[in-house]
């Protein structure tokens, strides 16, 4: 009687996630009142039509243009989630391939990711690495990945070895190596249920997180505490803030302080013993 094996979905090189993917990333110019450039990112064309980038690319922005295969197109802004950090353009005539959606649930640390994007103007720019870390933030996780990001990346695509998008870029920390983090495809996803408002009325969970990320990259400890404390107080329940408190204690030799801060992490979150900046 013959075997039959199911045989796994095999996983693309990199250049063919390069040649699929590439098409779908665009580059985002955000102008001010005044016509002067003041932003340079990524985006990523969803198969709604929409390009979804990071909010903080578009920050103080009257009008914005994508740029795709050296051609300008106007664009407006569609949907936003500022506290997320996750928003949307609408760009008429745009004929980039959509980005086929993934999925980051079953994501695991180790498996291969690629970064397409315009880190310091250069368009469509790969980058390859592995998940090295899945960061507990509100009601999602931040990716964090070996795979290079610069300034210009915000907003570009993060894809898995069968070219599915698992996010976007958004942030890298300066002082230390191989520290990048993308936020979750899921949230794109959410965004019609979650667009809110420019102006936000409190500090979301993703703004003092990139905050103690950049703190913490340039190893200042005395500015992390301060601002882990202010933290824990606004949001108490959070364990990714108690992390941070104790890595902020750890680093200023409060070590008492800092096992209180992460006990009192674990307490929160018993399953994400590692859900700080970094």
């Amino acid at each position: 009687m013959p075997l039959v094996f199911a045989l796994p979905a095999w996983a693309e090189t990199a250049s063919q996630v390069f040649k699929q993917d590439a098409p779908s990333v665009v580059v985002v110019m955000t102008y001010n009142a005044a016509g002067k450039a003041t932003e340079l990112g990524s985006g990523v064309k969803l198969p709604d039509g929409s390009v979804a980038t990071n909010c903080h690319v578009l920050k103080d922005g009257t009008r914005y243009r994508v740029r795709y295969q050296g051609k300008n197109y106007r664009a407006t802004l569609d949907k936003s989630d500022w506290n997320r950090d996750v928003c949307s353009l609408d760009v008429p005539g745009l004929p980039a391939p959509p980005a086929v959606l993934g999925s980051t649930k079953t994501l695991q640390v180790g498996d291969a990711v690629y970064a397409i994007g315009t880190p310091e103007g250069l368009r469509h720019t790969l980058s390859e690495g592995i998940v090295s870390s899945l960061r507990a933030v509100g009601d999602g996780s931040y990716i964090q990945t070996t795979a290079a990001i610069s300034p210009g990346s915000s907003g570009g695509g993060l894809f898995d070895d069968h070219g599915r998008l698992l996010g976007l870029t958004s942030f890298f920390i300066t002082k230390g190596q191989q520290l990048n983090f993308a936020l979750p495809v899921e949230w794109i996803e959410a965004l019609p249920k979650h667009s809110t408002a420019r102006v936000v009325s409190r500090t979301s969970e993703v703004d003092w997180l990139n905050q103690a990320a950049a703190l913490e990259g340039s190893k200042d400890w005395s500015g992390l505490r301060v601002l882990a404390e202010g933290w824990t107080k606004a949001q108490p329940e959070s364990a990714i803030a108690w992390v941070a408190l104790g890595e902020a204690d750890q680093g200023v030799d409060l070590y008492a302080q800092a096992i209180a801060a992460n006990r009192q992490a674990l307490k929160i979150n018993p399953q994400d013993e590692a859900s700080g900046p970094t």
